[in-house]
């Protein structure tokens, strides 16, 4: 409810509402208006900001219910799901346990900056950034979106650097590491399933498409025509936290694409086709009801945990770095540009959104440096 009195020359408006959460009287007012329908208009659009946002007026809403209420109404509905999730996450690990019983208002840059401190202690320079990028980015909506705060506190705030030798370098295989890694990836000696070829299939797949892991985990059958020799990526498969996996769409649009298959996937993948049918058959395995090209012994996805840790253990075994599947892609990334193809091909093979995550990789192999320089040697003689 409004009301209205003039104090000297100017209007001012008083507003009383009941709190949603706390349920107690709020009252909140302001003058200055030359006119008395000023101060209605300005009365009208407070009243419709405090039914929006529904928090607590200057700061004293707790983290924790303003964090909640951000997730839901700022990020689930304009981010992927995926990307939503690790917010969540993020939030539910690492920011609410620490703040989630402080006010907005409570919040100040020394303190913050000491946990900030502490964080680097013991998480990377990336998982840092990533923290405190998702908080900042609370708090400045809490300023610029609800109005309930007026100063970000988490401004200017230093991360310290990772100095260490392998800092920011993007892993991969050399094509001779890659190839004695693909030779190997056969069941051990005493497996259970000794028949099954589906991880050497993923792998090739992996190592010679440039796919994510999702990505590859959510192919149907349907999805590779091998007579054409193309692989269409329409989907990906994500794991959502304590829930069953799903499928959705791609992380961007440029991740639906049409990829071409060389004839040594191609002819990998025959096998394969043919190998899990096999494979079915001799351990009565439950068939896929959905056509998956990579699936469990009951028919549903593979877990990309079990596919990362199998990965890791055939690494050990052969004595080669402990990489993890997304290193496949980096590494398809790499031959390519070292057997000469362009940065536009790449990017477009790989899916992604801009050129400027692909000449990332320009910058990790001394081949291309060299080969370049011969070229323009072999020019100006």
């Amino acid at each position: 409810m409004a009301s209205f009195r003039k104090r000297g020359s100017y209007w001012e408006y008083r507003i009383s509402y009941v709190d949603r959460r706390t349920g107690k009287y709020q009252l909140k007012s302001k003058g200055g208006f030359k006119t008395k329908k000023e101060a209605e208009l300005a009365a009208a659009a407070e009243k419709i900001r405090i039914e929006e946002r529904g928090f607590a007026e200057n700061g004293n809403e707790t983290i924790t219910v303003y964090m909640e209420k951000w997730l839901e109404v700022f990020k689930r509905p304009a981010v992927k799901l995926n990307t939503y999730l690790v917010q969540e996450r993020t939030v539910r690990r690492n920011i609410l346990p620490r703040w989630g019983n402080y006010r907005l208002k409570d919040i100040t840059r020394t303190e913050y900056q000491g946990w900030i401190n502490e964080l680097r202690e013991k998480y990377s320079e990336g998982t840092v950034r990533r923290i405190h990028s998702i908080f900042s980015s609370a708090i400045n909506d809490a300023i610029h979106e609800f109005g309930i705060l007026r100063g970000n506190p988490l401004q200017k705030i230093k991360i310290a650097k990772d100095e260490s030798e392998d800092a920011g370098k993007i892993k991969f295989f050399s094509v001779e590491e890659l190839n004695r890694f693909l030779a190997v990836c056969v069941p051990a000696k005493h497996a259970k399933y000794q028949h099954s070829r589906h991880y050497t299939a993923l792998f090739t797949l992996l190592a010679r498409t440039g796919l994510r892991i999702g990505e590859a985990l959510a192919l149907t059958w349907d999805d590779i025509d091998l007579v054409k020799g193309t692989l269409s990526v329409n989907k990906t498969l994500i794991y959502p936290l304590n829930t069953d996996p799903r499928v959705t769409t791609p992380k961007t649009k440029s991740s639906i694409r049409i990829i071409k298959l060389d004839p040594e996937t191609v002819r990998v993948m025959k096998e394969y086709r043919l190998n899990q049918k096999e494979t079915i058959l001799r351990y009565s395995f439950k068939r896929s009801e959905l056509n998956l090209v990579f699936h469990q012994q009951d028919g549903r996805w593979l877990r990309i945990n079990v596919v990362r840790e199998y990965m890791k253990e055939v690494c050990r075994r052969i004595g080669l770095p402990q990489l993890s599947p997304h290193a496949l892609r980096h590494s398809h990334a790499v031959h390519l540009l070292e057997a000469g193809a362009t940065i536009k091909y790449v990017a477009e093979r790989l899916g992604h959104a801009s050129i400027k995550t692909t000449e990332k990789y320009l910058h990790v192999t001394q081949k291309i440096e060299k080969d370049a320089l011969a070229l323009y040697e072999q020019y100006v003689r």
